[in-house]
């Protein structure tokens, strides 16, 4: 989807839908709403609303993208705001969602618990953990601590019989395996990711600083290489727009071919776990009476 005159070339037998416009990193929300249909990301977003296509998966700009995906994808039934969810591989290869990364810089209490039950719901599609395990991101694991907000937040977790709420969890513990999903708000879930893909990469540029040559050095690298394979961001690329009424996936802007590979598996798997139709259903029926 883009330019016609360039993609037909490259895309052999596969559709080109024309799109002679393209939105930047440079593009202003407003910019992105002001270009409207002649972007690419805004005919992709039409397309899935329209149900021609199944998944949205994009590269570009996270704001523009989620503007658009707000106007053309409604929200579900029972959702007040859509949140990002990003995954981390932690110890022993477990895989800890986190949400929101930066949709929503602040959240009331009501909207943390309903991440809560969005990314309980992704886990128990994607993952197929049948209960899993949700924490609270807090500055401390001992009751009383935090801010009110995420205090009150954490009395709803525990009253909700339909979530496993194993109470908070602190930023040294979201690769500890304690928790399946880590809810927080988008200011500090953006603050957390951002500093953890920071860290690993000073972690890596140190080590082979220290590692040197020789027989020695050559065999580190070789295990210093398996231990980066593993913790690759790439391996894990692709953030999911929960809470809207199709699946979008947000891939990182700097994503390499296996980067965006993951991303589209990752939208694939939201597709094939009917992560969308479990998600109205869960928050359809929490909104009907008992």
């Amino acid at each position: 989807m883009g330019p016609s005159a360039v993609l037909r070339a490259l895309a052999g037998r596969h559709r080109v839908v024309d799109a002679p416009t393209g939105i930047t990193q440079q593009h202003s929300v407003r910019d992105a709403l002001r270009i409207g249909a002649r972007s690419s990301m805004h005919r992709a977003l039409a397309l899935l609303a329209e149900g021609r296509v199944d998944a949205v998966v994009s590269a570009g700009n996270t704001g523009a993208l989620m503007a658009l995906s707000r106007r053309l994808l409604p929200m579900l039934p029972g959702i007040e705001r859509p949140a990002i969810v990003k995954a981390l591989e932690g110890r022993d290869g477990h895989r800890c969602r986190l949400l929101d990364v930066g949709a929503n810089l602040e959240c009331t209490e009501e909207r943390l618990h309903q991440f809560a039950v969005m990314g309980a719901t992704l886990a128990n599609a994607v993952d197929e953990t049948s209960k899993p395990r949700v924490g609270l991101l807090n500055v401390g694991t001992e009751h009383g601590k935090g801010p009110a907000q995420v205090r009150r937040a954490a009395a709803l977790l525990q009253a909700d019989a339909s979530l496993h709420f194993v109470g908070f969890v602190e930023g040294t513990e979201l690769f500890d395996g304690k928790a399946d999903v880590v809810v927080m708000d988008g200011f500090a879930g953006n603050v957390a990711l951002k500093a953890t893909e920071g860290a690993a990469a000073m972690a890596e540029r140190l080590l082979r600083r220290e590692i040197g040559g020789g027989a020695a050095g050559w065999l580190f690298r070789k295990r210093l290489r398996r231990l980066a394979a593993a913790y690759n961001p790439q391996s894990y690329n692709g953030a999911s727009f929960l809470g809207l009424s199709g699946v979008v996936v947000k891939s990182h802007g700097g994503a390499d071919r296996n980067g965006f590979q993951q991303a589209v598996a990752q939208a694939l798997l939201e597709v094939e776990g009917g992560v969308v139709r479990k998600m109205g259903a869960r928050f359809g029926a929490r909104e009907r009476p008992a």
